[in-house]
């Protein structure tokens, strides 16, 4: 009975410090891709009315009769759902394979990909429009301007570059609260400032830029959107 009682005790006290230090020991990638496979279900529930229609309204003023839009970190496929209902030819691409399926199923008029946005497999000037609702804040600080530098490059003249970030100041493993379960996914913030500087460095010209505040119990941050052009080639 008392080592019954001491195991238990052990577990109790011991076990999160053993989950939290397998956590910090996995990459930010596989930590952050790890949650979203665990809750794709539960999270697309979540998402599916929060879908930024202003900002998708705005993009497609942006854009021109039957042009291709990536999809950048597409989640479930909420809103290229929304694009292709509007006669837009979307790509989606996630490092998630169970969002990648329920895309699949939700926005049958889109393409997905099952990509990593930091080995982005697409040819020069493929693209008149790239759209990243929230996914670029999962990678290091020190990752972002080659990731944007690809999508530069991948951008039509021209093009249409949508982001948005966590608002705030460095970066950190966080506990995503808003499921059961020790769900872990790196997220980067950002300042206005510190972001148009970044693209402006890209050669990305700034077009809007807009500090969102948290308008559903869902959001846990203030947002950073962005709208930007491709310029001159780097």
């Amino acid at each position: 009975t008392i080592a019954l009682y001491l195991l238990v005790k052990f577990i109790h006290n011991y076990v999160p410090y053993f989950k939290f230090f397998r956590i910090m020991n996995m990459t930010y990638n596989d930590t952050t891709k790890a949650s979203y496979e665990a809750t794709a279900e539960e999270y697309t529930q979540n998402v599916q009315d929060l879908a930024p229609l202003e900002s998708i309204g705005k993009m497609k003023k942006h854009l021109s009769q039957h042009a291709k839009l990536l999809d950048l970190g597409c989640g479930s496929g909420r809103d290229a759902k929304i694009f292709t209902e509007m006669g837009v030819g979307v790509i989606g691409i996630d490092f998630c394979t169970h969002l990648i399926e329920i895309a699949t199923r939700k926005a049958p008029f889109a393409k997905f990909q099952l990509m990593d946005f930091e080995a982005l497999s697409f040819t020069d000037c493929s693209f008149d429009g790239v759209w990243a609702a929230m996914s670029l804040g999962h990678i290091p600080k020190k990752n972002l301007p080659v990731v944007l530098k690809n999508i530069h490059s991948i951008l039509k003249e021209q093009g249409i570059f949508y982001l948005t970030f966590c608002k705030g100041s460095g970066e950190t493993f966080e506990r995503d609260a808003r499921y059961e379960g020790n769900f872990v996914k790196f997220q980067a913030f950002y300042e206005v400032e510190e972001l148009q500087k970044i693209l402006l460095d890209l050669n990305f010209k700034i077009l809007e830029s807009a500090i969102v505040e948290r308008k559903y119990a869902y959001q846990t941050h203030p947002a950073i959107r962005i709208f930007c052009q491709k310029g001159g080639n780097l």
